[in-house]
């Protein structure tokens, strides 16, 4: 009988539904963004809550951006969830893809998946993600984007 004259319970049990319905609101907002920009067919991954800290030639230490990270069938596109910051990285122009704990001289305190890419400049650069199941976008990214005979180990040639 407490429970019912007590609506301590119900304020908490509303504020947690509301949270909840944000979140799930956020997620197709961020779901809509995605596909109205893009075809989809040419979508291969998305996540979302992928944190963003910035590129290597930007300015200031490490940023901390969350947004939705998308593999395409030519690229990367990050989109913020927030603010208005895009980055489009072409698949042709990915250099490397690893995993560090650094990113423009900091140390994170985390492992992050950076990419080493060519701008549209020709100049090189480096972008850090925070990603959801790294190891799944690497192979993701190794896969579909760069060359095979770039990544693997060569083999030698017969002589026969």
């Amino acid at each position: 009988m407490e429970g019912i004259t007590n609506p301590n319970w119900l304020v908490f049990a509303l504020l947690f539904l509301g949270i909840i319905f944000y979140l799930a609101y956020m997620r197709q907002r961020e779901t809509k963004r995605i596909t109205d920009k893009f075809d989809q067919k040419d979508i291969i991954i998305t996540s979302f809550g992928v944190n963003y800290y910035g590129l290597e030639s930007e300015p200031g230490g490490p940023l901390r951006s969350a947004g939705a990270l998308v593999l395409l069938k030519d690229g990367i596109y990050y989109r913020a969830r927030f603010s208005k910051r895009e980055l489009m990285i072409r698949g042709t122009s990915i250099a490397y893809i690893g995993v560090t704990d650094t990113h423009k001289g900091k140390d994170l305190h985390q492992t992050v998946v950076v990419l080493q890419f060519l701008n549209p400049d020709g100049k090189e650069e480096k972008a850090a993600f925070r990603i959801p199941y790294p190891a799944q976008w690497v192979a993701a990214i190794k896969s579909n984007l760069l060359d095979e005979k770039a990544t693997a180990p060569k083999k030698p040639h017969d002589s026969g």
